[in-house]
């Protein structure tokens, strides 16, 4: 059974409603540091012969157009982030549009390939923003990968496996990340910290019990969580724990994902 692998290719300050502590207007004057934690991915990828989509942020590909091509080189899915890392609900219509316009014309330029699908900040679409959708659709987009079945910053009611959503100009496919059911509600096991935290037996037998369904998971990961020498800020607790908790976890998570099962990129996935 194929599973998805998604990457959201973003720096290590782009952390949504950071702004106060990495406002956009000094994000030249930061660190880039993407390549580095994006480079040990790669050669996880390589070496299990691996390929995944990854979700560019427009303006990491803007300021670093290499990193684009070295994911373009190794045969992966190339996606987009949109491009100011803005999460969807603090953004008008037309706000959205355009960022995901700007994302999409830099990130093919580079790519010399159509975008096909969009993963929103922080799985930002949610009931009160599905008008995105439309929009998504509307600019030639065939899936989206945003919405998380969780509580706390997701859209509990939502469908929690892959399937088409109607909009205004026809059907999207939505393919939320995989979660799993817990006492405590749904624990979001394919988020990045949410793979980190979760203890790995729950997540094997999670996924195993999808894939006996002849349903796909999908996990997402990022490449910050590869370098361990990223600089680390003061956050407020929340986003402390979500950025940094058992960041070292995510390398031997990922290795164990990928000997445990098959994966390979949502355009494969969804046979699109």
């Amino acid at each position: 059974m194929l599973n998805a692998l998604t990457v959201d290719v973003e720096d290590w300050y782009h952390i949504c409603g950071m702004e106060d502590i990495f406002p956009p207007s000094k994000w030249d004057e930061y660190e880039d540091r993407v390549s580095i934690g994006l480079e040990k991915l790669l050669d996880i990828l390589r070496e299990k012969r691996v390929k995944a989509t990854f979700f560019i942020l427009g303006y990491v590909a803007q300021r670093n157009p290499g990193v684009v091509r070295l994911i373009k080189k190794d045969g992966h899915e190339i996606a987009t982030h949109g491009y100011g890392h803005i999460q969807v609900y603090r953004q008008t219509k037309e706000e959205f549009r355009r960022d995901l316009r700007k994302s999409i014309e830099i990130i093919e330029e580079i790519n010399k390939n159509k975008v096909i699908g969009y993963r929103a900040p922080e799985w930002s679409i949610r009931k009160d923003t599905y008008w995105a959708l439309d929009i998504l659709k509307e600019e030639g987009l065939e899936y989206d990968s945003s919405i998380l079945k969780a509580r706390l910053i997701g859209e509990p009611t939502i469908n929690r496996y892959s399937h088409k959503v109607k909009t205004k100009n026809g059907e999207i496919f939505e393919f939320p990340p995989t979660i799993m059911r817990t006492f405590m509600g749904n624990m979001p096991i394919a988020t990045g910290w949410g793979l980190r935290f979760g203890i790995w037996w729950d997540i094997k037998r999670t996924v195993r019990n999808l894939n006996k369904k002849g349903v796909p998971a999908l996990f997402c990961i990022h490449p910050w969580e590869f370098d361990l020498e990223h600089p680390k800020v003061k956050l407020p607790f929340w986003r402390n724990f979500v950025h940094y908790t058992k960041i070292r976890s995510t390398s031997y998570k990922l290795h164990k994902l990928l000997e445990e099962f098959e994966f390979g990129p949502i355009r494969k996935v969804l046979k699109l």
